[in-house]
């Protein structure tokens, strides 16, 4: 089956679905004209190619995640200051806050403040 036989079944299923009579002339027209249409379909409706979709899809999630990345550097950065302020530490002071809420001062070594 080639691509005209495939216009001609759908648009004879159609036909026959309605009512309409055809002569396999008309029939080879209409299909002739239908296959045309498709052809040049994207013309008239653009849909970008799968792959374009895609990596319009990759950079929208990697935006968001470096978004949400400088978010938390943002937090982590703030609550450390807050840390030092609340334990008196001096504001050059190396202080981090670890996993479960430990904060450690860090000055050549390792010092668990809380």
């Amino acid at each position: 089956m080639n691509q005209l036989d495939y216009w001609k079944e759908c648009i004879s299923q159609a036909a026959e679905d309605c009512g309409l009579a055809m002569t396999s002339e008309q029939l080879e027209a209409l299909a002739d004209s239908v296959q045309g249409g498709h052809e040049n379909y994207g013309m008239a409706f653009y849909s970008p190619p799968n792959h374009e979709r895609m990596d319009d899809i990759e950079k929208e999630w990697k935006a968001k995640l470096k978004a949400k990345d400088q978010e938390m550097e943002r937090y982590r950065t703030n609550a450390e200051t807050a840390v030092k302020r609340a334990l008196r530490q001096h504001s050059d002071a190396n202080v981090s806050i670890g996993e479960y809420g430990e904060v450690t001062r860090y000055d050549g070594r390792a010092t668990q403040l809380q």
